[in-house]
């Protein structure tokens, strides 16, 4: 796609809309205006609307919020084009074109539906047991950050809040548990891990689900991405310029996070 098509793209996309009630929390200190800056050599976190992202060791500030930002507009713009349960098919599909449109290199753009035979399920265990055979050497250390991102997500008011913006309770629940880290040429790669499920058994929601059943049927796009940082930063200005103050409103950074290695 020519640049003038993707700046279009971005032009096009909707503004991101914050809730009255997120609003009024927004205003309210949180750890983020007290906790250090990220160090790079320790894992990290950040949540948003349905989303938690878990960065492995090694991942700089300026890349976590382009991951950031790439997905949280995308995910935006597809769930006001449709934003029905049953929808979810042309949701993903709009959401990995628009990412590939930003810069993102995805492979495969099909979700499939699948089984996991195991009781006690939570979303992190679920999103390791999809991206096992995407992640190698490393998923014994991803187990720990996306338990700690996740744990960190539930200790904080305000990261419940924007991760549980657009959640409808009794219904499917979308999520994405998305592992990052740079390879060795330092371009951001992560495994593209939406995964939709039956979310009635927690009357809380999707972030303090638990299965009880002997199987659990979802629905999942895993594979794995990586932006092209010569692709992106052609248009990282114009995305910015758009999407970074009402962004800063909907993306929660969290703290770095204890793990052993």
């Amino acid at each position: 796609m020519h640049l003038e098509q993707r700046l279009e793209f971005i032009d096009s996309l909707p503004t991101l809309d914050i809730q009255p009630k997120l609003s009024t929390l927004l205003q309210t200190r949180s750890f983020e205006e007290i906790q250090p800056p990220h160090d790079p050599d320790k894992p990290t976190g950040s949540a948003a609307p349905g989303t938690i992202n878990a960065y492995l060791p090694g991942v700089p500030k300026d890349v976590i919020d382009d991951v950031d930002i790439c997905k949280l507009v995308m995910q935006n713009a597809a769930t006001k084009k449709f934003p029905k349960d049953e929808q979810l098919f042309e949701w993903y599909k709009y959401y990995v074109n628009g990412l590939s449109t930003l810069g993102w290199v995805i492979q495969n753009k099909h979700m499939q539906e699948t089984k996991i035979t195991k009781i006690g399920l939570t979303m992190d265990s679920v999103a390791l047991e999809i991206a096992r055979g995407l992640i190698g050497k490393d998923a014994a250390l991803l187990a720990q950050v996306a338990k700690k991102a996740l744990d960190a997500v539930k200790d904080n008011p305000r990261g419940i809040q924007v991760f549980d913006k657009d959640k409808h309770l009794g219904t499917q629940a979308k999520f994405d548990i998305a592992p990052v880290w740079l390879d060795s040429s330092g371009q951001p790669n992560m495994i593209l891990n939406c995964i939709s499920l039956d979310a009635r058994e927690s009357k809380q929601g999707i972030l303090f689900w638990r299965s009880t059943k002997q199987s659990t049927d979802i629905k999942t796009g895993a594979v794995r991405a990586y932006l092209n940082l010569k692709a992106f930063s052609a248009v990282s200005n114009d995305l910015y310029t758009k999407f970074s103050a009402s962004s800063k409103k909907l993306i929660v950074d969290l703290p770095d996070l204890d793990v052993d290695f």
